[in-house]
């Protein structure tokens, strides 16, 4: 992706598939709400982990996801969609969502964008989501992001780090 004030040229709209782009964004709504009803049909537990408002941001995050998408399909350029889903990790772990739900919501996206997508387009949106949930995947191995080892936990806390009598 290039910068505009290093007086590098836009990126090429046309270079990708802006066919497929348009398509995308025209039915944006309809996507974001299968990609949606994907995850909460698929996902055990996932209705019991949000609420109603959690799914609303979520409904309302596929619509930029859905943008991001299309931006690398009609550049043919997954910087847009890999960068976006680095800059997401720290958001959705803020909101207490951890990575492996924001995968599969990326992942129900793959499914649901093949509705408006021809095969070979198909292809194309598959690699560009993989690379961005590979991205995010890469965030599980964080602290905050999973329960941790228990044995490990347990020696931490029985070891008496932090008690001065230890000293």
């Amino acid at each position: 992706m290039t910068h505009p004030t290093l007086g590098l040229p836009p990126e090429d709209v046309t270079a990708g598939l802006p066919d497929a782009a348009a398509r995308l964004r025209a039915s944006k709504k309809r996507i974001a709400q299968i990609a949606l009803q994907r995850v909460v049909g698929n996902e055990d537990g996932f209705t019991d982990r949000y609420d109603e408002d959690a799914l609303r941001l979520f409904l309302r995050d596929y619509d930029r996801h859905i943008e991001q998408l299309a931006k690398s399909m009609e550049t043919g350029n997954d910087s847009y969609l890999v960068n976006y889903g680095e800059w997401l990790v720290p958001v959705y772990r803020r909101r207490g969502v951890p990575s492996h739900d924001l995968i599969v919501m990326l992942g129900a996206l793959k499914r649901a964008a093949s509705t408006v997508l021809s095969p070979d387009e198909q292809k194309s949106s598959e690699l560009y989501l993989h690379n961005a949930m590979m991205r995010v995947k890469h965030h599980q191995r964080l602290a905050g992001d999973h329960k941790g080892n228990s044995v490990i936990r347990f020696f931490w806390k029985g070891a008496g780090v932090g008690d001065d009598k230890w000293i």
